[in-house]
């Protein structure tokens, strides 16, 4: 930010937080310059925001350090489940789509197992 523009945002700051100074028309470029200083403020934010989601998408979809041995145990569960085994304590949710989740068995049984060592931790603990 140029001097100016410090310059000019230090005036509205003070302006902003005195009772007593009236406000004119010679204000109004002050207000421009603030106003467009949170419109890009705003923008920065947001463009950051997302970049961090596109990140957070692109490392939840990297493979995980789940064993084949955690995912045959996870398949397991997830196929009572499935034909309704009630002692699974899984609840399948709905998915929108052709009606099968086979699609997405591969990212559900590493999910899963992720989610059973997470429990398995929290007991130890």
């Amino acid at each position: 930010m140029g001097d100016k523009k410090k310059g000019a945002l230090d005036s509205l700051i003070d302006f902003i937080f005195s009772d007593d100074t009236p406000v004119s028309p010679e204000d109004e470029g002050d207000l421009d310059i603030f106003k467009d200083a949170i419109q890009q403020a705003d923008a920065r934010l947001a463009k950051s925001r997302l970049e961090r989601a596109r990140a957070g998408a692109f490392s939840s979809n990297m493979s995980s350090n789940v064993s084949s041995i955690d995912k045959e145990r996870a398949k397991r569960r997830y196929d009572r489940a499935k034909g309704g085994d009630a002692t699974a304590g899984l609840t399948l949710a709905a998915r929108f789509g052709d009606g099968s989740m086979d699609g997405d068995l591969e990212a559900i049984l590493e999910d899963l197992a992720e989610l059973e060592d997470e429990d398995n931790d929290n007991e130890e603990n």
